[in-house]
């Protein structure tokens, strides 16, 4: 019981300080490949030292078959460059709406390339994912909103990212997958520092400090350990506390949602949930 309640602690945790995430990235001021590029730099040491320390350096390099992680690794380092970029264009509660119909994209891709099997909770799932990202977007009268759309393609590319990401750990194990998504995004951002106009400062250096070690480093080795207390299901269920700990830490900038937002909220985090039973 101690374990599990240990788990469950950990889970929210990684929850807490990635729905705080988007403040992080906004504060920082820095264009969003350019953000992404110094979380991952920053994030990249303790995750390889944690990925190693799990399956051992031989285990690490054992890349064969190398395609899955090269393709996951391309999509978290777009689907955070269009998530960033999303919450300069518009509130984080309609980003973190649409950004999280990833993980229905996930199922979708499975169903069909996979052949994982269909069945009357996905397709609940599907529905709710649909009508939550309708009636959040409501309050816009339906109208072309560049944000929302970033915001939507970030979602799209967090599924792919899930895709190739359950292919890879077909493969690999999951903390050396992580491992090397980070630093193939790495090499994927590099080039936007010399593309884009930006400023380093003290403060901005400590920000993305923080965004590396603590919101990505830190949060992921939470999730893992977690991950020995709880059952997958239960963790699936429980990062959909992200939206709506985004959505508080949104009102300290003064972003309060919509009551549209939060019914979206509520029906894609109710897809996610429902997308896990069997």
């Amino acid at each position: 019981m101690k374990s599990k309640k240990r788990g469950l602690i950990e889970m929210i945790g990684a929850t807490f300080i990635w729905g705080s995430t988007p403040i992080v990235g906004i504060l920082s001021n820095l264009p969003s490949p350019v953000f992404v590029f110094f979380r991952v730099i920053f994030a990249f040491p303790f995750i390889f030292y944690f990925a190693v320390k799990k399956a051992g350096i031989k285990e690490f390099f054992k890349l064969k078959p190398f395609w899955p992680l090269l393709v996951s690794g391309f999509f978290l380092g777009v689907n955070w460059i269009f998530f960033f970029w999303a919450l300069n264009l518009t509130s984080i509660s309609t980003v973190v709406v649409l950004y999280y119909t990833g993980p229905i994209v996930s199922i979708i891709l499975a169903i069909v390339f996979l052949k994982e099997k269909f069945n009357k909770y996905i397709l609940i799932a599907i529905i709710f994912a649909i009508l939550g990202v309708v009636i959040s977007n409501f309050n816009n009268g339906f109208k072309f909103n560049l944000g929302a759309f970033i915001a939507f393609l970030a979602g799209i590319s967090y599924g792919f990212l899930g895709f190739f990401s359950k292919i890879a750990t077909m493969h690999h194990r999951a903390s050396a997958v992580t491992a090397w998504q980070i630093l193939i995004s790495i090499f994927l951002t590099l080039p936007f520092l010399f593309l884009n106009d930006f400023n380093l400062t003290l403060k901005t250096v400590f920000i993305v400090l923080i965004a590396g070690v603590v919101h990505t480093a830190f949060a992921l080795f939470l999730w893992y350990d977690s991950l020995n207390f709880i059952s997958v299901s239960i963790a699936s269920i429980l990062q959909y506390l992200d939206i709506f700990f985004a959505m508080v830490f949104g009102m300290f900038l003064a972003q309060v949602p919509t009551f549209n937002q939060l019914i979206g909220g509520i029906l894609i985090a109710l897809a996610g949930v429902v997308g896990t039973k069997k």
